[in-house]
């Protein structure tokens, strides 16, 4: 497969790139990228595509890599000739479309806030639509455009900040709407703890109860037992609909002190324990390149001031911490990241609320009965035996990348949600 994926006219028109170790990271730990730039000659939208992955073999890097890479590549494409125009009153008798007024990022107070230039799609909008199945029926479904890809098209109007959350790449469409499916259900469950830390309390360890705990298991061994950052675990498992955590890596570089974080949602715990300790791994590496990319970008003035409007992506979100660590006096959880205590010994290996398994019948008893998927698979990504799939889960939130625009719509207006400060979240 080498042979197509790399060259002047192949899908990678760059050598993959082993991404030099840094100090902080586990023996074995190995990171690659790849990237393209030549995708003007196929039409797609994005000029350079990067792909990143990490992982404890170089195999599973370069696979983690090629993974993101095509999510990326295959979400960029508008595809005119897969693609419907119309509005859902026009369209709804001649198929079944999903409709508008289900669709629920933002609440009517935002919607009605002078600078939020956002509009509600209504049964009469004119816009794109694509062919989509419901997950639970396999039944064929219309779902707006801008619900499944990752950029807007022109003239269609601003619905969405677009977001790439349940983008997924695997080698059949059933791993592949998992994939989507577990991502969807992790950042749902980080929303909630990140709006909900003035009010709810969650599960916090230390690197020495995850060792304990996994004492027998290898890869728990390898990933935590690490001198050289300090690693805090946050169990998110009981406000989300799987085991999912939430793990903070903090390091030191001269005399300063940086976090990077990730998170996963997984079928049992060390799965999702395993899954985002990677990611925070990962997000060493890129803790210096989005702090150089923007620290010249992001106003020291208007971030003293508390004043986070240029916060418009999730690069920006990440690095903003990092860049001005004196804005963690004002966020409890971040202040919770950093002081030494307040870990617990409690341990909850099994919660009924959660799902078992991804069968439709399951997530519709446990609360999740609606999940879309679009496949976004083009030509090119399954002759190299890929596919790409969105999965849209209307019930669950999503995470914005755009300080400015919070998807809301799923929560309680009434409750005091810790939104006036940006989430750390790449």
């Amino acid at each position: 497969m080498m042979h197509r994926l790399y060259g002047k006219i192949g899908f990678l028109n760059n050598p993959k790139l082993r991404v030099a170790r840094n100090l902080y990271l586990p023996a074995n730990m190995c990171e690659t990228v790849c990237f393209s730039d030549h995708l003007y000659v196929m039409k797609n939208n994005r000029t350079t595509i990067y792909g990143g992955g990490i992982a404890l073999n170089e195999q599973q890097a370069d696979v983690a890599a090629l993974g993101e890479y095509l999510e990326r590549y295959a979400s960029s494409f508008q595809l005119n000739k897969k693609l419907i125009y119309g509005a859902y009153d026009e369209l709804k008798s001649v198929h079944t479309c999903y409709p508008p007024h289900c669709i629920r990022y933002f609440t009517t107070e935002q919607y009605n806030h002078p600078n939020f230039e956002l509009h509600r799609l209504d049964e009469h909008s004119q816009t794109h639509w694509i062919k989509g199945y419901n997950y639970s029926t396999q039944e064929e479904i219309l779902l707006p455009f801008f619900m499944v890809n990752v950029e807007n098209i022109k003239g269609d109007g601003l619905y969405h900040k677009n977001t790439s959350t349940g983008t997924a790449a695997h080698t059949n469409l059933e791993l592949a709407i998992q994939g989507g499916l577990l991502e969807c259900i992790e950042r749902d469950g980080f929303v909630k703890f990140w709006y909900s830390q003035h009010h709810q309390q969650f599960k916090k360890y230390d690197q020495a109860f995850i060792l304990k705990q996994f004492k027998t298991d290898q890869q728990i061994q390898q990933l935590f037992d690490n001198s050289k950052v300090k690693i805090i675990t946050y169990d998110l498992s009981e406000h989300a609909f799987c085991p999912t955590f939430a793990v903070f890596i903090l390091f030191k570089k001269g005399n300063k002190v940086y976090q990077s974080v990730g998170a996963a949602a997984r079928l049992n715990k060390k799965e999702a324990i395993v899954k985002a300790v990677i990611e925070a791994y990962q997000g060493i590496e890129y803790t210096a390149f989005t702090c150089e990319q923007f620290r010249t970008v992001l106003s020291p003035e208007k971030m003293r001031a508390l004043d986070f409007s240029q916060i418009d992506s999730f690069k920006k979100h990440y690095a903003l911490y990092n860049l001005f660590p004196e804005l963690i006096e004002h966020v409890p959880l971040l202040q919770d990241v950093r002081r030494e205590g307040n870990y617990t010994l409690d341990w909850q290996e099994v919660h009924s609320h959660h799902i078992v398994n991804l069968t439709a019948s399951e997530l519709m008893d446990k609360g999740i009965q609606e999940v879309y998927y679009a496949n976004l698979s083009t030509r090119d990504v399954q002759q190299l035996g890929f596919e790409v799939i969105k999965v849209i889960t209307p019930q669950l939130s999503l995470l914005t990348g755009d300080f400015n625009y919070p998807y809301l719509g799923l929560f309680d207006s009434n409750e005091n949600w810790f939104t006036h400060f940006p989430h750390p979240f790449p």
